[in-house]
């Protein structure tokens, strides 16, 4: 039986406007604009390589983009927003290291930059440094005590380190800032029903569908608990609409056949298993491609 686990969010890109008058300070640091015609000549320039970065970013060119924010800062080194842009790029084309390496560059910059933080320690995380990712959501809250992202992540990170109770915790402070976050509700869930709070598990699981009629990974997992409780028939029920909702969800299929195999329905189980096994093989995910073969070998 497997749980599904929403991915980790980072924070989106920074859009950086061109005012006809000097910018008032707000929460996102910006180039100082000095009237000098040189300097503001080149801060424009940097500005409007930034602005096509983020435009080629929204179309899914991120070798473009990362070429855009390279050149800004070539520019103007000292551009925060610029490392920042280009490290959510790099992470969006798995260069990981790139992306921690650019984050980095944007907390020399400016220290205050909890988004950067936020989107190091998601990184990390990715990367398998629990330690690192707490630390830096961390230093984020301590930023932003309002950045809702921020516990959400952190709440990843202490879920993984095996620390439930604080998990829970970073996720209940998620929501009260984001209530209408279904993947907070999803992964609270997770940690809920794998702590053995069943009903809580479900309350939460229902509320992220009410958010998202068709988040699938949502039905997955209720499912998941139903089989747990017993349920079979409200088991495959679940897995079902899942299904309907995302043909291709391997788990699902894995889950129902489990919920198929309880209620007697061997054929129809070993039929799930099989579904799953091929779309398992397809992802190369071997290890749950044995799994579901187990199973049928067991039928």
């Amino acid at each position: 039986m497997r749980l599904i686990q929403h991915r980790i969010p980072l924070l989106v890109l920074i859009a950086i406007f061109i005012s006809q008058v000097p910018a008032c300070k707000t929460k996102q640091p910006s180039i100082e604009q000095d009237k000098a015609d040189s300097s503001y000549n080149a801060q424009i320039s940097a500005l409007n390589f930034v602005q096509q970065g983020i435009e080629k970013a929204q179309k899914g060119d991120y070798k473009g983009a990362i070429a855009d924010y390279s050149e800004a800062l070539r520019i103007e080194p000292n551009y925060a927003q610029a490392y920042y842009n280009r490290g959510i790029d790099h992470s969006n084309l798995g260069n990981m290291q790139g992306a921690i390496a650019d984050f980095t560059e944007a907390l020399k910059i400016n220290s205050n930059f909890a988004e950067a933080y936020d989107n190091r320690g998601t990184i990390r995380l990715q990367m398998g440094d629990i330690e690192g990712a707490i630390a830096d959501c961390t230093e984020a809250l301590k930023i932003e005590p309002n950045l809702a992202l921020a516990y959400y992540n952190r709440g990843l990170a202490y879920s993984q380190s095996g620390e439930g109770k604080k998990a829970i915790a970073d996720f209940t402070k998620a929501l009260q800032l984001d209530p209408n976050s279904a993947q907070v509700y999803v992964n609270r869930g997770n940690i809920r029903f794998q702590m053995g709070d069943s009903s809580s598990a479900i309350a939460d699981y229902t509320e992220a569908i009410k958010i998202n009629p068709k988040d699938a990974q949502a039905y997955n997992n209720l499912c998941l608990v139903r089989l747990s409780l017993g349920d079979s028939e409200g088991a495959i029920a679940e897995c079902t609409e899942a299904l309907k909702l995302d043909p291709n969800l391997a788990l699902a299929y894995y889950n129902r056949g489990m919920a198929r195999d309880k209620r007697g329905d061997t054929g129809s189980a070993i039929a799930d298993f099989q579904k799953a096994a091929d779309l398992f093989r397809q992802e190369g995910n071997m290890d749950y491609y044995q799994e579901a073969l187990k199973e049928i070998q067991r039928l």
